[in-house]
């Protein structure tokens, strides 16, 4: 539903980082800064929900003059400052304790047993960047090495101990049985109207718990998460992110 079909309401606004308020390859977030403004002009939050950790984000936001809450490593814990995180999905010490068994059975190295340097080298990251993004809480990644069917069985036996896989471009990431669309019922107040942006399949459960769900392109245009009731960008990250957003703020505030 777009917001323009909607009585006027409390928004909030609810967004993927990595290709959709960023950049994939460059962090380029210069095309949504106007549109920042405008939502803070107007005292309409920007909440990010994200893969990435705490660390990361606090770091990121700043040159967004963001004070929100947030949702991180895909959607396992709801973060405000001002408050204790509330937990989605499961701790870090609950998840490594099902993993670590595994071990002999299964080729991977995890974040947990991973210098900084490894972490650069498999991400490019820099030495700062390397170490928040370690900094996790509710999730592990893991650098499978061995086979598919290994990978299958692996999985089938993290979901019988209710955990939960993730595969993403590099890593299995392994959290508790959440996603990035739980955190949504906690946003919600009598009222409220949650507009929900994101650019890959982990993204579709956030999108379906938003009154508004955008999907954003790839560059190269591809949408990658399925479902005919999203509205879908033709520009890729930052640039589909501005030109959703740009109409809805227009009949939002005039």
């Amino acid at each position: 539903m777009a917001l323009s079909e909607c009585p006027p309401k409390r928004i909030i606004v609810v967004t993927d980082l990595d290709g959709t308020l960023l950049d994939h390859d460059t962090y380029d977030c210069r095309p949504v800064l106007p549109l920042i403004d405008r939502l803070q002009q107007h005292d309409i939050p920007l909440i990010a929900n994200t893969s990435k950790t705490s660390a990361e984000w606090l770091h990121l936001r700043q040159k967004f003059h963001n004070t929100a809450p947030f949702i991180i490593e895909n959607g396992s814990a709801l973060h405000d400052l001002k408050k204790s995180p509330i937990l989605l999905g499961a701790t870090r010490t609950e998840i490594l304790a099902v993993i670590d068994p595994l071990r002999p059975r299964f080729q991977f190295t995890g974040y947990s047993g991973a210098t900084p340097q490894e972490i650069m080298d498999w991400t490019g990251l820099t030495h700062q960047e390397a170490l928040q993004s370690a900094d996790r809480h509710y999730s592990e990644p893991l650098l499978w090495q061995d086979s598919p069917e290994a990978e299958k069985e692996f999985c089938q036996l993290i979901e019988e101990a209710g955990l939960k896989t993730l595969r993403g471009g590099r890593f299995l990431h392994v959290l508790g049985d959440t996603d990035k669309g739980k955190a949504l019922a906690h946003l919600r107040s009598p009222g409220t109207h949650i507009i929900a942006l994101g650019d890959r399949p982990n993204d579709a459960a956030m999108l379906a718990a938003a009154d508004t769900g955008i999907a954003i392109a790839a560059p190269d245009g591809v949408h990658h998460i399925p479902g005919s009731t999203f509205l879908r960008s033709s520009l890729p990250g930052p640039q589909g992110w501005a030109e959703m957003m740009t109409p809805l703020l227009d009949s939002l505030l005039r």
